[in-house]
């Protein structure tokens, strides 16, 4: 998937907000959150998150469920790496070390209402 915000936005200004980022605030994670292409769901406004070390994808997931206003009952999945879903669980620091852009240093988070592969 490839995601609005390093369409719009070059590798250096990328890196540069990144390093910004983690060095004012080194308890933190730099998230891009944006919807998968392929899903249903409405688009949120907002798509950069700081968030705490040690929030949970569950934690996370509460916070885009209330931008989207989704129901309980409504299914809301989160893949990194374009194919890799990410449990409730985890933490967002996990998620970070593992799965954080190489060349930039953010976490890119896609979300959908379902699981889809290739």
């Amino acid at each position: 998937m490839e995601f609005k915000y390093v369409k719009e936005n070059n590798l250096l200004v990328r890196q540069s907000e990144a390093s910004k980022i983690v060095e004012k605030y080194p308890q933190r994670i730099p998230v891009i959150c944006e919807r998968d292409p392929t899903s249903t769901l409405e688009e949120i406004t907002k798509t950069k998150y700081l968030v705490p070390f040690d929030m949970t994808v569950s934690q996370f997931s509460f916070i885009i469920r209330k931008k989207l206003r989704l129901t309980k009952e409504s299914a809301l999945f989160f893949l990194v790496d374009g194919k890799i879903s990410i449990v409730g669980n985890q933490t967002m620091s996990e998620i970070y070390q593992l799965h954080k852009n190489k060349d930039d240093g953010f976490l890119y988070i896609a979300y959908s209402s379902q699981l889809t592969w290739g």
